[in-house]
């Protein structure tokens, strides 16, 4: 049975949920795959090392991903992200330039022992607690193709495809430092909405019965991840005499899947263009509100390991895997692939204790990825690279020294493909240190 058809002008005027949607500010075709793309949720100071994730800790620093690393943190520690994004895309000899931007996240992250407290009380906690809490995207969408094509004897057929939206995590996490081990879990809650647009217009064809398609689909589950660090002192007599320790940190993290539920609306007219009002429905097709999914997240392996020279330099590497294979998902069922990711990074910081020069202060970050991407395009397989660099800039903030980490991408996704994607990507981190929180207030 055909449902009542609705005007185009009902639909915008109602709103809910079926308003033409908005075309995106990005535009990547590859985002129409899974959930959409999949977005590196590391902090700038660790992205900007090319994502060392297992292994990395900081003293003022958050490494969001790896909750053993909470443990490591002497101060509170509030962080906000923002990126910026030049996208070339190449079909052929067609080219397309876009820049779009977005808060890449916030987070606050603290010792549950003030250090100063142990300092003056003269304790050595055999165990310290660290927390976070955190707010940032899961996966974008964004895409706007058009394709013409015909089938004979039908001419000039334009399909339009429209993607916009994607998912957030809403995250809580929290770690045990044991002498030189650490564990850590962060659980998180998944959210978001994603639309999508499809047009079928027949252009040649005097008043033809054209196809317009809009699914807004609802995206709500948990997450979660555990993580370990173990850190090798390997100047042990050094150390007791006040020296700066080196270090080698081994590292692992990783989840296994998740399910999450979707609930879809889904409208789909045929429209006719005739004068002298154009687009007037004459059939709903399809009118579905609130059809219930479910689907499951892949599970994720991440290990590696860092070598830190007294805060003076570091080098590490790391490897993570993704079972793509496993995801499923009711409302839009794909068959995806395995997918990886491997990073090597590191930095130099001339001086980290203070200096009179601030350049010698400043910590110096570079990094180098490459990752295979679950899909293929035509039977081929997608691989990304790119080469990060970065600052970790020191700055006094009411009397406390927090820090800027600014930083740049170059990367490349399916090269030699029928897409190719050549992208820059600027990042802007900024972290406020406090060492006030739960400190004990004495009077003499």
């Amino acid at each position: 049975m055909l449902l009542p058809a609705l005007s185009i002008g009902q639909i915008v005027q109602t709103g809910d949920p079926f308003s033409r949607l908005e075309r995106p500010s990005d535009n990547s075709p590859y985002s129409r795959f899974g959930l959409g793309d999949i977005v590196d949720q590391n902090h700038s100071a660790v992205f900007n090392l090319g994502s060392l994730t297992a292994a990395y800790h900081d003293k003022y620093n958050v490494n969001i991903l790896n909750p053993a690393s909470l443990p490591y943190l002497q101060a509170t520690s509030f962080e906000v992200g923002v990126h910026a994004k030049n996208n070339r895309l190449t079909e052929g000899s067609i080219n397309y330039n876009s820049w779009n931007g977005s808060l890449s996240y916030f987070s606050l992250a603290f010792p549950l022992s003030n250090p100063i407290n142990d300092l003056l009380d003269r304790v050595d906690r055999k165990y310290k607690f660290g927390m976070s809490v955190s707010l940032q995207p899961f996966t974008t969408v964004g895409y706007d193709i058009l394709t013409i094509d015909s089938v004979d004897p039908i001419h000039g057929i334009e399909r339009n495809y429209i993607g916009n939206g994607g998912t957030y995590n809403a995250m809580w996490g929290t770690g045990l430092k044991v002498k030189n081990f650490s564990a850590g879990f962060n659980i998180g809650y998944l959210f978001g909405k994603i639309g999508t647009n499809k047009t079928v217009t027949f252009t040649n064809l005097v008043n033809p019965y054209n196809n317009y398609e809009r699914v807004n689909t609802h995206i709500t589950g948990f997450v979660y991840n555990v993580g370990f660090q173990y850190e090798l002192i390997l100047n042990k007599e050094e150390v007791k005499d006040n020296e700066s320790p080196k270090s080698l940190t081994f590292g692992i993290y990783g989840n296994s899947s998740t399910n999450f539920k979707s609930s879809t609306d889904e409208l789909f007219l045929a429209i006719r263009n005739e004068l002298p009002v154009f687009d007037t429905p004459i059939d709903t097709i399809i009118h579905v509100f609130e059809r219930e999914g479910s689907g499951k997240l892949p599970s994720k392996l991440g290990i590696g390991v860092m070598y830190n020279s007294a805060d003076i330099w570091g080098i590490g590497f790391n490897y993570e895997l993704q079972g793509w294979s496993n995801y499923t998902n009711e409302e839009n069922p794909i068959d995806l692939q395995d997918a990886f990711k491997l990073s090597v990074g590191g930095f130099y910081t001339p001086k980290p204790v203070y200096s009179l020069n601030y350049f010698e202060r400043i910590q110096y970050k570079a990094g180098v990825f490459y990752n295979k991407e679950p899909f293929t395009v035509d039977g081929q397989d997608v691989d990304a690279f790119g080469f990060t660099f970065g600052l970790g800039l020191p700055f006094v903030n009411s009397r406390k020294v927090s820090n800027a980490n600014i930083g740049a991408t170059l990367g490349a996704r399916g090269l030699e493909t029928a897409i190719e994607e050549r992208y820059l990507r600027l990042n802007f981190g900024f972290t406020f240190n406090s060492n006030e929180w739960f400190i004990k207030r004495k009077y003499n």
